[in-house]
């Protein structure tokens, strides 16, 4: 049986009515810092991919952008003129270009996941011990629950 907070409220629903707002405002302030650094969204996307996985080709980064190679190829340019990417030749197949995050591209995707430790740490500051605790459970449990939907291959609807 489902707890509910009303007669037509399950808790669930309530958990979701206050991550939505929580969620959303802070993608638009980590949107706003980016903003500030000049790094736009697609930017951001496809340097944490390099960091994720490592030098990949130019077919692959156009696969896992969703894109075609063109629109892959142009991203890369602008990235890369950042100082943030650069291409390298396959030592064994010279035709083949891979794409991988520079030293300076590390840096930059630390300094945006520093920006939002900060600010999320300075919050938790905000609540009391016992708030804290429960929290951490909580989160190591919805955490718990999201890695096993992700086991299963459970699509995003």
């Amino acid at each position: 049986m489902t707890r509910t907070i009303s007669e037509s409220r399950t808790v669930g629903a309530e958990l979701l009515d206050e991550l939505g707002p929580f969620i959303t405002g802070e993608r638009a302030a980590f949107a706003q810092h980016c903003h500030v650094r000049a790094i736009s969204m697609a930017h951001l996307y496809l340097i944490s991919l390099l960091e994720q996985y490592g030098p990949l080709t130019m077919g692959r980064v156009a696969e896992l952008l969703g894109s075609g190679l063109p629109t892959a190829t142009g991203l890369v340019t602008r990235v890369e003129e950042r100082g943030l990417v650069e291409r390298i030749h396959d030592t064994d197949d010279r035709r083949l270009v891979r794409v991988r995050l520079t030293d300076a591209g590390l840096a930059e995707l630390r300094e945006l996941q520093a920006v939002r430790r900060q600010r999320l740490g300075a919050a938790i500051q905000q609540l009391t011990g016992a708030e804290q605790v429960a929290l951490l459970a909580s989160i190591r449990s919805l955490r718990s629950a999201l890695s096993h939907l992700n086991a299963q291959g459970e699509p995003i609807s």
